[in-house]
């Protein structure tokens, strides 16, 4: 045996460091694991966009997870704007037709979720900005009943925020050139008409002068005639 020892013993030490250390890995994963499950920060909160295309409706869904060992009750969540805070605490009670009385605690591990839509959110971003239709920093917000803010920044939502507001400039760029398309050609239509107006007018003269010189030759002849 002391033979196999000395003569693999360079197998054995690599064997057993690698042994060691994968023993060492699990045992931090599982330390982060644990730190995490009793971790004091209650909440995560992850906002994205949505698209219904079969209606074409545009949506942004806010979920908050409790991250705690303990239930807890929140009282406002939303998103924060240029220090405007859109608090959707009321929205949520409606939309799952609860008493506005109602306390809204989300369990231990468990979720709370709310469905904003796209538009009336950009439609509050530019009264903030004041008819601006540059976004500023977005952040999503959740409090607690103890006080206690969690703000995390809102990326997917302020981007395709940014792609409403493009889209709406586009669509009112192509709108203002179809109406200055039509103003031209209503006053070509218009320069066109009083150019055919003038043109019949000046027919007309011209008709009724040689009308009129037609009649004193006619004139002339018949006493002439006589």
């Amino acid at each position: 045996m002391p033979e196999f020892i000395t003569d693999n013993l360079g197998f054995i030490v690599i064997g057993g460091f690698v042994i060691g250390f994968i023993f060492m890995i699990t045992i931090l994963r599982y330390n982060l694991y644990m730190s995490k499950f009793f971790s004091n920060k209650k909440f995560r909160i992850n906002s994205a966009y949505n698209l219904e295309p079969t209606e074409d409706k545009r949506s942004f869904a806010l979920t908050i997870f409790n991250n705690n060992v303990n239930d807890t009750r929140v009282i406002a969540f939303g998103f924060i704007y240029k220090n405007h805070s859109l608090n959707y605490h009321k929205a949520y009670l409606k939309e799952n037709k609860l008493n506005e009385n109602y306390k809204v605690v989300i369990q231990s591990r468990d979720c709370l979720e709310i469905t904003i839509d796209a538009n009336e959110l950009k439609i509050l971003i530019s009264d903030i900005n004041r008819g601006s239709r540059r976004v500023g920093r977005l952040k999503a917000y959740v409090a607690d009943s103890s006080g206690l803010t969690i703000k995390s920044k809102a990326k997917a939502v302020k981007k395709q925020l940014k792609q409403l507001f493009k889209f709406e400039y586009l669509a009112d760029k192509e709108k203002k050139a179809l109406i200055r398309a039509q103003i031209k050609e209503e006053l070509k239509a218009k320069k066109d008409k009083r150019k055919f107006e003038k043109r019949q007018k000046r027919q007309e003269r011209l008709k009724k002068f040689k009308l009129k010189l037609k009649s004193i030759f006619t004139f002339k002849r018949r006493k002439k005639g006589l």
